[in-house]
């Protein structure tokens, strides 16, 4: 099955250690939501990101091929996904030119905006890169790490 990463999850080396057997398979692309800031985190320090729909926005991101029970592991793990994730069901479109359904994770409830964690973003940062998101969307992740913050509390 797929599953779609899309935010601290665009960078590898941190879907590995949540999933091991995870493949990346291609970029995609989720048109009409954007990344959101709608959660604090007290482990990060800052803004979480999450998914909103927005007509005309897109939402860039990595298609990994993995197994349910992997991905069954996933929704159960307390500070990570639980409890403010939920994972569903959508359509992305492959860098193929095909139409993919995955699973993502996105937040239940929309709180916030909150400014978003420096260390989150820089992970998102690193993990585009890897991927060679477009330089539009390239430029929007620096965007939000000049708009990051370094918390000193675990409140915002």
């Amino acid at each position: 099955m797929y599953y779609f990463g899309y935010g601290s999850n665009l960078r590898a080396s941190f879907v590995t250690e949540l999933i091991p057997g995870a493949k990346f398979v291609m970029k995609g692309y989720l048109p009409n939501y954007e990344v959101q800031w709608r959660a604090w985190s007290t482990e990060y320090k800052g803004g979480i990101s999450s998914i909103s729909e927005t007509p005309g926005e897109i939402v860039q991101g990595v298609i990994y091929e993995c197994t349910e029970k992997e991905l069954e592991k996933l929704d159960y793990i307390p500070g990570i996904y639980v409890p403010e994730y939920k994972r569903e069901t959508f359509v992305v479109l492959g860098e193929d030119d095909k139409w993919h359904s995955v699973e993502l994770y996105r937040l239940w409830e929309l709180k916030g905006p909150f400014p978003p964690s420096r260390i989150y973003v820089e992970g998102m940062l690193e993990g585009a890169k890897q991927i060679g998101v477009s330089p539009d969307y390239l430029e929007k992740i620096e965007g939000w790490l000049r708009e990051s913050i370094v918390a000193v509390s675990d409140e915002p």
